[in-house]
């Protein structure tokens, strides 16, 4: 038997297939693959966090509008909820205000609920399909507020 023959004989370095340089291009492809995905979803959630911060705060000063004024105006409340989603980057968005009342909404001691109601665009949708059918998430809040007495407004 010759040492050709022999099985356990480990060809030469000439037959082996070589691998350099497919590692910088497998890390940039797992990079992009694993990377673009959770970036997107810390925008998303940003975006989601931030409509739910300003929903919150929209709420909290409609019933508060609601509560202390005598003539609570809807278009002072709207106002405020524009200034809250502003002041969290979103302009742009739609908000719809809702009351009701345990009682008369002006009688001292009855409580006013505020509710506030937007609609989050993921992002990048809405360059794909545009405002109107971009995918959204609907993010509510709602805050209730006691009629002050006359003395307490």
């Amino acid at each position: 038997m010759t040492d050709d023959d022999r099985p356990d004989q480990l060809p030469d370095e000439q037959s082996l297939p070589t691998d350099s340089g497919t590692a910088v291009i497998e890390f940039i492809f797992a990079s992009v693959v694993l990377l673009v995905p959770v970036i997107y979803l810390m925008l998303a959630l940003s975006a989601l966090q931030a409509a739910s911060y300003a929903t919150t705060s929209a709420a909290i000063s409609a019933a508060r509008i609601a509560a202390r004024d005598a003539e609570p105006s809807p278009a002072r409340a709207h106002d405020m909820a524009t200034m809250h989603f502003e002041d969290f980057g979103l302009s742009d968005a739609s908000i719809d205000i809702s009351y009701s009342c345990s009682g008369p909404c002006g009688q001292a001691g009855s409580l006013v609920t505020a509710r506030v109601e937007t609609k989050v665009a993921l992002p990048g949708f809405p360059l794909l399909f545009g405002s109107e059918n971009s995918p959204h998430i609907t993010v509510r809040a709602a805050h209730s507020d006691v009629v002050a007495t006359t003395g307490d407004r």
